[in-house]
C-alpha cells in the first residue's frame, strides 16, 4: 500500500522549504528575504498571480548573478505545484516560468487553484519565518 500525501502536506512542506532556504542566507540578505514572503504574499492577493511572478522577478539582479528571489519564490515552487495543475503533462517538464504562467492564465480553474496553493504556501512560510524569531518579526 503506497501512502498518499495529503496536497496540504505537501504545501506546508514547500513553505517550511522556503525558510530553510531563507535561514542559509548571511544577514542583511537573509532579513531581506524573510520581508520578501510578506510582500509578495500582498502582491499575489491584492494583485494576482502574474503580478507576483513579475514582483518576485523584478528583486533580482542577474548581472549581479542575483536570482536567488527567482530560484526560491518561482522556480521551485512551479517544480513543487505544476503537477497538481498539470497532472495529465499539459504543460511540458521543461517549460520555462513565463510559458507556464501564461498558460496558467489560459485556464481561470487552474489559475485560481494555483494562486490558493500558492498563497496557503506563502502563508506557512511566514509563520515558520515567523518561528526562527530574531529580528525577523
Amino acid at each position: 500500500m503506497s501512502q498518499i500525501e495529503y496536497l496540504d502536506a505537501i504545501i506546508n512542506k514547500l513553505g517550511y522549504s522556503i525558510v530553510e532556504r531563507i535561514k542559509n542566507q548571511e544577514g542583511s540578505e537573509k532579513n531581506k528575504l524573510v520581508r520578501h514572503i510578506e510582500k509578495s504574499l500582498g502582491v499575489l492577493v491584492n494583485d494576482g498571480v502574474y503580478a507576483y511572478y513579475v514582483f518576485c522577478i523584478s528583486q533580482d539582479d542577474p548581472e549581479k548573478g542575483k536570482v536567488l528571489y527567482t530560484k526560491i519564490f518561482i522556480t521551485e515552487i512551479i517544480e513543487k505545484l505544476k503537477h497538481y495543475i498539470y497532472a495529465d503533462n499539459e504543460i511540458a517538464d521543461n517549460c520555462t516560468a513565463q510559458e507556464f504562467f501564461e498558460a496558467l492564465s489560459e485556464d481561470l480553474h487552474k489559475l485560481l487553484f494555483f494562486r490558493e496553493m500558492l498563497e496557503k504556501a506563502l502563508t506557512y512560510a511566514r509563520y515558520h519565518a515567523k518561528a526562527l524569531g530574531d529580528d525577523n518579526e
